[in-house]
């Protein structure tokens, strides 16, 4: 009984999370030119197939959202001109007179079925289709064809029919991770867009965990748990395809080739907590680094701060991209680009190059301590922000990383 009414609260919450957005019969919850719009069939409809629509005009709703992961099905027809439409999505209504919506758009007609566009924005396509994808994923014209958008942090995904057709990393830190939705028909063109069954689910924010106990971040075998980030060998995505290039793991050891620049990052962000890593140089010693509470997009240089580890640097803080510390009484930041740094305490404690170093590092709220094999080098609080995902840089010639793992605070 007691599985039972677990399960039964389980499936109340999840369906709990699922919110129409259109009752099939009105507008509540949106707005726009009800002239241009009508509901039809339950369907939200413009256009004609006999007059020309004059512009671009759009339905869009009253609330924004962020983290999402909207469905909907949608059916588009034309006689003439350029028949087209989209679901903007983390989007903003231009000022009158423009009947622009600028933001993300989850394209479709005219060959662009399944693609990510940036509308009024940056006006370009940022993703689309491979040919054979399309091909697999389109449904014959005037056929209702199914759309699932999941926008969740920097990532957005776009499947058609099934059949995912996007998979976009945004890197650019400007750009908006919260708006409105929008449904769009193209102007300059004779035809009839419908959207219906819209159904969104709000995606939590993502929690930082606390240890309550050893957390191992490296088993010695496999690169489980990480995720590479390869802005100049993936064109700013993460780029699992680099990951035997750059990242490898061999004999409980985790290799790094140093080329090209990025990082391995924990797919969990973390708050509170004692870390343990070891790391030595594979020939001659350059530069690398322990990022620190990074959030934001996957960039060259993220949101973060940094445990230096750039040969006799090993306990320096560099702030990167908007972060901030306060050192020896001074606020450090917040950093606009590309770093700043703060020294450590004592001169270089380094072992010589193909020895084994060690890095304590201590996260409490917002105060971080760096030991360098076992000597206090570094501290500094108010730190912004203070939790994230911890990534191991690829900066410059081969390194080694070992025996990482977080411990709970000390009471």
């Amino acid at each position: 009984m007691k599985n039972l009414l677990l399960t039964l609260v389980l499936i109340t919450s999840a369906a709990s999370a699922q919110t129409p957005l259109s009752d099939g019969k009105t507008f509540s919850g949106w707005e726009g030119d009800t002239t241009q719009w009508r509901i039809e069939d339950g369907a939200f409809t413009s256009g004609s197939l006999e007059k020309k629509q004059p512009h671009n005009d759009y339905l869009a709703t009253t609330k924004e959202f962020g983290d999402f992961e909207l469905t909907l099905k949608w059916k588009l027809e034309g006689t003439e001109g350029f028949v087209n439409g989209g679901v903007q999505f983390r989007s903003k209504r231009l000022a009158p007179p423009s009947h622009e919506v600028s933001g993300f758009q989850a394209d479709l007609g005219m060959g662009y079925d399944g693609a990510l566009y940036d509308n009024a924005r940056r006006a370009k396509v940022l993703l689309r289709p491979e040919k054979e994808v399309l091909e697999k994923a389109r449904k014959p014209v005037c056929e209702w064809n199914d759309y699932r958008i999941r926008a969740e942090s920097s990532r957005i995904q776009i499947w058609l029919n099934g059949v995912q057709t996007v998979d976009y990393t945004e890197t650019d830190p400007a750009i908006a991770t919260a708006g409105i939705i929008a449904l769009q028909i193209h102007g300059n063109s004779s035809s009839i867009v419908r959207y219906k069954d819209l159904v969104i689910t709000e995606l939590p924010a993502r929690q930082a965990i606390e240890p309550a106990a050893k957390v191992m971040l490296f088993d010695g075998k496999s690169l489980n748990g990480w995720i590479p980030f390869s802005p100049e060998g993936g064109k700013g995505k993460d780029d699992n395809s680099n990951v035997a290039k750059v990242w490898s793991v061999r004999d409980g050891v985790i290799h790094c080739e140093g080329k090209p620049k990025g990082y391995l990052r924990t797919s969990k962000d973390y708050a509170n907590y004692q870390l343990h890593l070891e790391w030595r140089w594979d020939g001659k010693p350059t530069n690398s680094g322990v990022l620190l509470h990074k959030t934001g997009p996957d960039l060259l240089w993220p949101t973060s701060i940094e445990a230096q580890v750039m040969h006799e640097n090993a306990g320096d803080f560099y702030l990167i991209n908007l972060s901030s510390l306060t050192v020896n009484g001074k606020q450090l930041g917040p950093v606009v680009k590309p770093y700043l740094r703060a020294k450590k305490h004592e001169l270089s404690n380094e072992n010589p190059p193909g020895e084994w170093n060690s890095y304590d590092i201590v996260c409490n709220g917002d105060s971080i301590q760096l030991t360098v094999n076992g000597l206090l080098q570094n501290k500094g609080n108010g730190a912004k922000p203070s939790s994230g995902a911890i990534c191991l840089q690829s900066e410059g010639s081969p390194i080694q990383f070992r025996n990482i793992y977080l411990k709970p605070l000390e009471k």
